[in-house]
């Protein structure tokens, strides 16, 4: 009886295996949620750490950033805030570069530039023109905050000589850090602030109380909820590629053609495949085979062939998948299109 129906079981393994469509795997350039097309030189100034009882933003933002560049009336000694606001500035400096689509110019770079032409008077546009940047990058560190809360922790345990099962009182602690930062993009050309953009996030850490000292320092759970800020922040200003994946739809006809172009297509052989699903599309309207052959436009790249194939397949067959599809390559097309500004 076990071996029939382990039988079974793998006779079903193997029906799951071979039903499933078929996945190409595609990379895909995305453009950036913001335009930086005409600022891709950009000089990055200091972030500001937060000050109690001070909130400044815009054009006053800016104009410390600038004072900053002076080097006039640093502390010795920098704390906390400090080392993480320069940490923030390094990491955005890194974060840019790593894109490959920006020339950056450092907050030392625009300071040895102006070779001591900073005063109060200095402006985006003044930079700009010394270090011959479209745009400037600065921000602040609007919260900075790591609190600990002790609380009672109930727990059942066993007593190792008696094996009975006891409730115990264990006193524990958590460290919450919070951090939210700021950023904007001052266009060199007019002054004027072209993109301004905002995260914040928090990280939690539990120890008892009595090994509280294993708790991470509240200066390194900053720093680690900055670097989950900077891929949001790289997207945001230049194109990135993502990984994605392109399924095809199982034909129900169980036609051999199809079965032909499917392994045509695990194969790579992508104009071939193409060929039998238009083929059997013009013939017998077979709607997994319109699909397929838009989808392999797509992957091959003429993604105004596959808005064409896929929209002929919705206008005949009205398939749900189809239409939903036909939406997605629409909005691939907008895409294109921004991202075809982007890197002009």
């Amino acid at each position: 009886m076990r071996r029939i129906v382990s039988g079974i079981l793998i006779m079903g393994l193997f029906g799951l295996l071979f039903a499933c469509s078929t996945s190409i795997p595609v990379t895909v350039t995305k453009p950036a949620e913001i335009n930086m097309s005409g600022n891709r030189v950009i000089a990055v100034l200091d972030f500001r750490y937060p000050v109690k009882g001070t909130t400044i933003s815009g054009r006053d933002l800016l104009q410390w950033a600038i004072s900053k560049l002076t080097g006039l009336n640093l502390p010795s000694q920098l704390n906390v805030e400090q080392r993480v606001a320069d940490y923030t500035t390094d990491q955005v400096i890194l974060a840019l570069l790593n894109t490959g689509y920006f020339q950056l110019v450092s907050p030392q770079e625009v300071a040895q530039r102006m070779r001591g032409g900073i005063s109060s008077t200095t402006t985006a546009v003044d930079i700009g023109r010394a270090v011959k940047a479209q745009a400037i990058i600065n921000g602040e560190l609007y919260l900075l905050e790591a609190r600990d809360q002790q609380w009672i922790e109930e727990r059942t345990i066993t007593d190792s000589e008696t094996g009975e099962e006891k409730t115990v009182n264990v006193s524990m602690v958590k460290r919450t850090a919070r951090v939210g930062m700021t950023y904007q993009v001052v266009n060199t050309a007019s002054g004027n602030v072209v993109a301004s953009r905002s995260f914040e996030d928090q990280s939690t850490a539990d120890q008892e109380w009595e090994y509280r000292h294993n708790l991470p320092d509240a200066e390194d759970m900053y720093t680690d909820i900055i670097d989950t800020f900077m891929p949001r922040m790289a997207k945001q200003l230049a194109p990135y590629q993502v990984r994605e994946n392109r399924t095809l739809m199982r034909d129900k006809t169980k036609n051999p053609r199809m079965e032909q172009a499917d392994e045509l297509v695990k194969g790579k052989i992508y104009d071939s495949a193409l060929e039998i699903f238009l083929s059997v599309w013009r013939g017998d309207g077979n709607v997994a085979a319109g699909f397929n052959a838009a989808i392999i436009y797509e992957v091959i790249g003429n993604l105004d062939m596959a808005i064409s194939q896929m929209k002929s397949v919705v206008e005949r067959t009205a398939d749900k998948k189809a239409i939903r599809e036909y939406h997605r390559l629409l909005g691939a097309k907008q895409d294109q299109e921004r991202l075809r500004q982007q890197q002009g």
